[in-house]
């Protein structure tokens, strides 16, 4: 298993949106699930403290600045600290409905930007298959939405990465041929008589992406 580094984001702003993400930064896993921030280490080798903490400062400083919201890295117990009775008198508030969707692009923008700015010297396919799954998972949130779309977006980009569907599919597995299919199939009215392929287009992007994250993690040869 590998090594999991956790810490909580504290800001005094009340959170408006509820934000996530998931990226590969220099041999770390990256997930962001509202406010706690979670590395693993996933590159051949070993991690220490430092080097995750050292990430994941640049990546909570940078989404600060895009939310317009400094935001601190502390650890878990800190947090409970500061939360927990009789010395903890932070409060936590429900936003409303309204303003939190109508920030909900806001946040959208800052995890991309802060994304980006860890990732300016990773792999440019990867960057732009990121793109487009934060693409599909907000289309996805929406009542009309058509998550579809981006996710055969990003496995084209695949595609171009490997020179054709045939090697990118021996390369990266079936589950690229499946999350293409099932976007494809979500994008055109089905023929008679013609199967559906089985599984959402959004987690078998996800999928295929955690696939090419391997491949650049361990190159082969």
């Amino acid at each position: 298993m590998p090594e999991k580094f956790t810490w909580i984001l504290w800001t005094l702003r009340e959170q408006t949106a509820p934000i996530s993400d998931e990226f590969i930064a220099a041999g770390f896993r990256v997930v962001l699930m509202g406010n706690t921030l979670e590395l693993f280490f996933e590159a051949p080798g070993t991690a220490s403290y430092d080097a995750a903490k050292a990430l994941a400062q640049r990546y909570v400083t940078a989404l600060g600045t895009n939310l317009a919201a400094p935001i601190t890295l502390i650890s878990e117990e800190e947090f409970l600290k500061r939360t927990t009775p009789p010395f903890g008198n932070f409060v936590m508030r429900q936003p409303a409905v309204a303003r939190a969707w109508e920030e909900r692009g806001l946040s959208a923008r800052a995890v991309k930007a802060a994304r980006t700015e860890l990732l300016t010297d990773a792999d440019e396919s990867l960057r732009r298959c990121y793109d487009y799954l934060q693409e599909a998972v907000e289309e996805g949130r929406k009542l009309d939405g058509k998550p579809a779309y981006a996710v055969f977006k990003a496995m084209e980009v695949l595609k171009e990465r490997f020179g054709s569907d045939g090697k990118a599919g021996r390369i990266l597995g079936k589950v690229f041929e499946q999350a293409k299919q099932a976007a494809n199939g979500e994008r055109h009215i089905p023929k008679k008589n013609q199967p559906r392929t089985k599984g959402q287009p959004v987690q078998l992007a996800r999928e295929t992406i955690r696939a090419y994250e391997r491949y650049l993690l361990n190159p082969p040869g």
